[in-house]
């Protein structure tokens, strides 16, 4: 497991160093970071319904070392970010596992990446989302109020549509 993350890491790293020398805009490396990372854990999440620190704790460690490359670390950014993921921690304890630490752990990855305004997005769409499936599930599909569902994949698509949004004019 340990080594297919350091392969995977070493070929985000060889993919980094590419697309410098191509000069292709630097926060399209963010986002590409981001994303694989929200991809595995979207993965594992729907399989196992666990994220795996893994995975997590090099994202982090990569996002980290992006915005040192980049010289722009904002103490906003950082001070939110360790806000939201003590109200997460907090709320995982508070709510016996329902809302996982291992939630808390994306949403730092989201809010260390991105920003505290584009947390905030991912966080209230993604719960939108959830609660949208949520719905369905109880209505149509007859699950009780207590089934529970992973979040991963309501933050990878929220941060899809927040990405998208930028990209994608109107």
């Amino acid at each position: 497991m340990y080594a297919l993350i350091a392969i995977k890491a070493v070929s985000i790293y060889k993919l980094v160093l590419e697309l410098e020398e191509k000069n292709i805009d630097k926060d399209i490396i963010l986002y590409i970071i981001l994303g694989t990372v929200l991809l595995i854990c979207t993965i594992t999440d729907l399989k196992y319904k666990e994220i795996y620190m893994p995975v997590i704790i090099p994202g982090l460690l990569l996002v980290v070392f992006f915005h040192i490359w980049q010289q722009d670390f904002k103490f906003r950014d950082i001070a939110g970010t360790v806000v939201i993921f003590v109200f997460f921690m907090v709320s995982s304890a508070a709510s016996r596992g329902q809302l996982g630490a291992g939630d808390a752990f994306l949403f730092a990855l989201t809010g260390l990446g991105l920003g505290i305004m584009a947390n905030i997005f991912i966080i209230m769409f993604s719960f939108i989302l959830a609660f949208c499936v949520a719905v369905f599930l109880v209505i149509v599909k007859h699950k009780t109020r207590n089934y529970g569902i992973p979040l991963a994949p309501f933050v990878l698509s929220s941060f899809i549509i927040y990405v998208a949004g930028l990209y994608v004019p109107l």
